[in-house]
């Protein structure tokens, strides 16, 4: 068939989906249901326009990853392809870990075809290619090696008069392809026509002109290439004819706004179809916001209310705290019934006294010990989390509990985070080292590392233009493969660090290691590394700055250990932006403060939902939609046991005792009253 026909989709048959089905390892009837109603089978077989809003636990990307290993198995196509795009690399991690070792999973990953991440398809086929047809280099890039190359082109008076008006390296913005300046939030501290102001303008054109890019610059470059050659977006559309979004609801207003202008706005918009739910679209920034150009999900999405997560005890907990609740079904969990005999365990909300919130995490895990046997205290995964898990930079003492190291004091909410990025080359081995240690293989150290390797190499002037590739390690292979003492050198480096796991001094680093990595990296650059971005990422870090250094030294990981005779839990302890897609076995939600003028805390002031006497959040203020979407996001993590931790001040009436109606309305809803 002629590539220049107009395009017509795959056709998606009950055969296809058992077949996809069996790929995947589940059962026949798996996205059947048990009377053939399953609202899943609908999106297996449209191929129209749609937003498919689906709520926590409905298998949303592994339906996506079901239905993509049909339509490649089914594609003719031999120029054109399936573009699949997210957020994060949810979608294509999925499809390399569920049909890596399958011929529809293989094709799927090449070429015609596009998975990745709505930078990394903006980067290859708009901002690059534009940049260097500008004759800009792109060297890197990665926002927080061009923050730094920006700052350190500055004179010390405009850091110093910056720093005072609230500017600093990590907040320099540049908006257009004339360099005009903003804050990251906020307006610029002075004026285009200010010397202070064209001194930093000049300072990002010459990082840019270096090779040197925030991540969120490419939607510029991006735009511009679209602005004057409009038969660019034609190519696009052209070469992919139809495009998924996974964790649409994730995408903020520029990236939602050039996926609009590329592949929907004015003449043949592609088929689309996106998946996502609006009610967990909770941000790593308190300052980010969502898309507004081309919102998720869009009139009549396809619901997707099927919880196979939980059942349908923590459905009806959780449903009331969505910002437009799904009438969540509960059809979960996989495993049916506990040791005990039960459905589920006996959800709890802890009440506690100032004085004991350290007391929680231990009545907690006596919980734990009494739901589950020791094989499934083994197997299974055991949280505690909270909105705020970092201290602020004053403590105020009547908001107490404020953060989550008020319940537990050594936690580090340093090592909270999903994958760090380290600030010194040190810090990315002790990062390896960590990774290694909690999955018990030396790959996760390797690649962190190499990781480390490629970013002191992209701070090179002048030398090879190196791009993040998905496995690092084997990309410093290849860059090292026509010099051998240069793969010696790395190779001594994985040795010393990842085989005999020795932890690094300030003197063994200085006297041998720093300039063994610096001669790698000049390797895998073809060119020297000299400034001060590259002598501050070679130094020894300092003790506070160093919280990978200092959890090694300590031996922390951020599990509570609850034993009691002769038995023994493990609780994994995170914020809740941590924990945001996963599936746990049991969860505590921990109260604390955020941004409330009279001191109430976080589970306080949602209250009315958790005893439904409010339901959706549509007319809430933006705090509170904020605080209703990542508590209705942490409440659907379990499987099995969900609870809470509340002040008990909450319920007292004024004597100081428990309202009693309070507590037998939450009793009604499915909660269990536990005092600390």
């Amino acid at each position: 068939m002629s590539e220049s026909c107009p395009f017509v989709p795959p056709l998606v048959s009950d055969n296809d989906i058992r077949w996809a089905s069996h790929l995947l390892h589940l059962s026949p009837g798996a996205f059947h249901g048990k009377d053939g109603d399953d609202p899943r089978q609908a999106v297996f077989k449209s191929m129209e326009p749609m937003d498919i809003a689906a709520c926590p636990g409905s298998g949303k990307t592994t339906l996506l990853v079901a239905k993509l290993a049909i339509l490649s198995q089914k594609w003719h196509y031999r120029t054109r392809g399936i573009c699949v795009l997210s957020h994060t690399n949810t979608a294509r991690s999925e499809i390399e870990t569920k049909l890596g070792n399958t011929a529809a999973g293989r094709r799927l990953l090449s070429y015609p075809h596009f998975v990745g991440t709505i930078h990394s398809f903006v980067n290859e086929f708009l901002a690059r290619p534009w940049l260097r047809s500008r004759s800009y280099s792109v060297k890197i890039i990665d926002t927080e090696i061009c923050e730094r190359r920006r700052w350190c082109k500055l004179d010390r008076g405009t850091r110093v008069f910056l720093q005072k008006n609230g500017a600093d390296e990590s907040n320099i913005r540049i908006i257009d392809i004339n360099f005009r300046l903003a804050k990251k939030n906020g307006a610029f501290p002075c004026g285009e026509h200010t010397p202070t102001y064209q001194r930093v303008q000049r300072a990002c054109e010459e990082a840019t002109r270096e090779g040197y890019h925030c991540f969120d610059d490419m939607f510029i470059w991006a735009g511009e290439l679209m602005d004057r050659m409009t038969v660019v977006v034609n190519a696009i559309r052209e070469r992919f004819p139809l495009l998924f979004l996974d964790e649409a609801q994730d995408n903020k207003e520029d990236q939602s706004a050039v996926l609009h202008r590329i592949f929907m706005d004015e003449g043949s918009p592609v088929r689309r179809q996106r998946f996502g739910d609006a009610n967990q679209a909770i941000f790593n920034f308190a300052g980010d916001k969502g898309a507004e150009t081309d919102v998720f999900p869009g009139e009549k999405p396809m619901e997707l209310p099927n919880s196979h997560r939980f059942g349908q005890q923590i459905a009806d907990l959780a449903d009331p705290l969505a910002l437009v609740p799904h009438g969540l079904k509960g059809h979960g969990p996989k495993k049916k019934v506990l040791a005990s005999g039960a459905q589920e365990g006996r959800h709890t909300i802890f009440l506690f006294d100032c004085a004991n919130a350290s007391k929680v995490l231990d009545a907690y895990g006596a919980l734990l010990l009494e739901t589950f046997s020791d094989q499934e205290l083994r197997e299974g995964s055991f949280w505690a989390v909270a909105q705020v898990h970092r201290p602020p930079d004053k403590e105020e003492q009547h908001k107490f509990p404020h953060h989550l190291g008020h319940y537990w004091p050594d936690y580090d909410p340093e090592l909270s985070k999903q994958d760090p990025k380290p600030d010194s080359f040190v810090q990315y081995v002790l990062a390896g080292m960590a990774k290694a240690k909690m999955t018990g293989e030396a790959s996760p150290a390797v690649e962190k590392i190499a990781e480390g390797i490629l970013r002191l190499a992209g701070m090179a002037d002048g030398g090879k233009t190196l791009h993040q590739r998905k496995h690092s390690h084997r990309y410093v292979l290849q860059l090292l493969v026509e010099n051998s003492e240069a793969r010696t050198c790395y190779d001594m480096i994985l040795s010393r660090f990842i085989l005999r796991t020795e932890l690094p001094t300030k003197e063994m680093w200085n006297d041998d290691w720093r300039g063994i990595v610096k001669e790698v990296a000049e390797t895998a650059a073809r060119s020297p590394l000299v400034g001060p971005e590259v002598a501050e990422f070679l130094g020894w870090p300092n003790e506070p700055a160093a919280p990978a250094l200092a959890a090694a030294r300590k031996a922390r990981d951020n599990i509570y250990r609850f034993a009691n005779n002769g038995r023994e839990v493990a609780v994994q302890v995170g914020s809740i932006h941590s924990v945001k897609g996963k599936t746990h076995t049991a969860t505590l939600v921990l109260d604390t403060y955020w941004q409330d003028r009279k001191g109430r805390h976080n589970l306080e002031l949602l209250s009315p939902w958790l005893r439904k006497q409010k339901a959706g959040g549509i007319d809430a203020g933006p705090q509170q939609r904020t605080r209703l979407k990542i508590h209705y996001v942490a409440m659907t993590r379990p499987t099995h046991l969900l609870c809470l931790a509340m002040q008990r001040s909450v319920f007292e009436k004024g004597d100081g005792r428990l309202d009693q109606e309070v507590m037998q309305e939450l009793e009604q809803r499915g909660w269990q009253i536990k005092c600390v």
